[in-house]
């Protein structure tokens, strides 16, 4: 898996993050953009790159040929136009899944969101994004794909490392979470979900010792047996 893992969003502030980690641990990831110029500049030309669009889907195909696993680390910045959640976050996100599986992808990681299925939360006022990434999720689980779903809770800028984080499933909890430590999760689904067809929550959980891996991962339950993903809201 040393240059067979593609990473979608790569230039934003959590996809820099997971491809900073992934050369760290030796990997040569392949990252998907945008724009190509920004990608030298943001990876000093370390690593390989696709131009691509997400809204595009003729475009992604190129990027998936050879790859095992893609990290998707996409997501909207403006609640209305042509980056808006509806066109990235959903359709976005089903443009990829259905490249991946044409591609013969293995597996998919999916960086979603904490309270999906909760539409009466307040994020849903920047345009409905919680309700078109819940549309993105449903997208991957009915693909067929292999798959591992994080829905992180509010992200930070800093604070990675420092704390012990939980798993949960059910969409029940709310809390925060470094975009590190979400990169670092991540990565470590690499290592342990991959096969599971999991959806799960992710925060912290006070300072400590590191969180045991193994551990968090062994207490999640695959979807088809848990249930525990939240409500079908008919979306």
């Amino acid at each position: 898996m040393k240059n067979d893992i593609l990473v979608a969003g790569a230039t934003g502030r959590t996809g820099q993050i997971i491809v900073q980690k992934l050369l760290g641990r030796g990997l040569e990831p392949r990252v998907l953009v945008r724009d190509p110029e920004e990608a030298k500049i943001r990876f000093w030309g370390n690593v390989p790159y696709h131009t691509g669009d997400v809204r595009e889907i003729e475009t992604l195909r190129p990027a998936m040929r050879g790859v095992a696993v893609v990290i998707s680390a996409v997501g909207a910045h403006i609640p209305v136009g042509k980056n808006c959640p509806r066109r990235v976050d959903y359709e976005g996100v089903a443009n990829q899944v259905h490249a991946a599986k044409i591609s013969g992808v293995g597996h998919f990681i999916l960086i979603s969101s904490i309270a999906v299925t909760q539409p009466e939360h307040p994020l849903n006022q920047f345009g409905n994004i919680l309700k078109w990434k819940w549309q993105g999720e449903q997208a991957l689980r009915k693909s067929g794909l292999s798959y591992t779903i994080i829905r992180p809770g509010c992200l930070k800028e800093l604070g990675g490392q420092r704390h012990q984080l939980s798993f949960h499933q059910g969409d029940q909890f709310l809390g925060t979470i470094s975009r590190e430590d979400l990169a670092e999760t991540c990565l470590q689904a690499l290592q342990y979900a991959q096969g599971l067809n999991i959806t799960f929550e992710v925060i912290e959980n006070g300072c400590g010792r590191p969180s045991d891996w193994q551990g968090l991962f062994s207490c999640l339950s695959p979807d088809e047996i848990s249930g525990r993903i939240g409500h079908d809201l008919g979306f």
